[in-house]
């Protein structure tokens, strides 16, 4: 039931983006040229997340920037914290993630007017978290409960990830977008004491491949404006 809810809540906030990408009809033009400049921005993934997971925070802040008309660079920093407390165990997570990489625009002819993309990425992901069980319990039928703890230590994941979704300008210089990421574990140096509960910027930390999203707002600072081909 749970992932079912999550699903439809991506699902519900990846259609709303949509249309709002699609009430712009404008016509299109060969001799438009778009903004290229860097941009900052925040990613609403974490705070989205927390209403609902409440043991979960985080943020992350990210930028891009303009390599060639068709070509962007992303780079994306943040952290994460994961606490909570069960009958038979607590656990708690608390680190950091970066991320690089570039993106390309799809799009081919923009309309005439419009700064809009349709970007398709590459990037690579790092992951250093301190995490343990202050607490857990074994019961058995046989012998007394045991309990102990597993003391804080250190986790390092790398991955790479693919990435797709939309991006539109909703007012000058400020943008609005989603992306859907395909991320793949390629170094975990976890000695399997503990697995993560959660890697942040990665996702589930028992699964090898995770799929996730991101929602982000943007504003740009142009260096090269908008216009029509000279």
């Amino acid at each position: 039931m749970a992932k079912t809810l999550k699903m439809l809540r991506y699902l519900f906030i990846s259609f709303f983006l949509f249309v709002l990408l699609q009430v712009k009809g404008q016509t299109k033009s060969a001799n438009w040229e778009p903004s290229q400049g860097i941009t900052v921005g925040v990613n609403l993934a974490g705070p989205i997340n927390k209403v609902f997971n409440n043991y979960r925070t985080g943020l992350s802040f990210l930028t891009r920037i303009s390599v060639k008309e068709k070509i962007l660079f992303l780079g994306e920093a943040g952290y994460e914290k994961v606490f909570f407390e069960e009958e038979k165990y607590h656990y708690s997570s608390n680190g950091t993630f970066l991320k690089a990489g570039f993106e390309y625009d799809v799009l081919g002819v923009k309309e005439a007017g419009s700064n809009d993309n349709l970007l398709f990425g590459l990037h690579y992901g790092l992951a250093i978290q301190e995490h343990g069980a202050p607490h857990f319990m074994i019961e058995n039928g046989y012998w007394n409960i045991y309990t102990g703890d597993i003391g804080i230590y250190t986790v390092n994941t790398h991955w790479l990830e693919i990435s797709g979704g939309p991006r539109m300008e909703l007012f000058k210089n400020l943008y609005l977008g989603w992306t859907f990421q395909i991320k793949v574990s390629i170094i975990n140096d976890n000695p399997d004491i503990l697995s993560p509960y959660f890697i942040p910027g990665f996702g589930n930390g028992d699964n090898r491949i995770n799929a996730g999203f991101s929602y982000y707002v943007e504003y740009m600072i142009p260096w090269k404006k908008a216009g029509l081909k000279k």
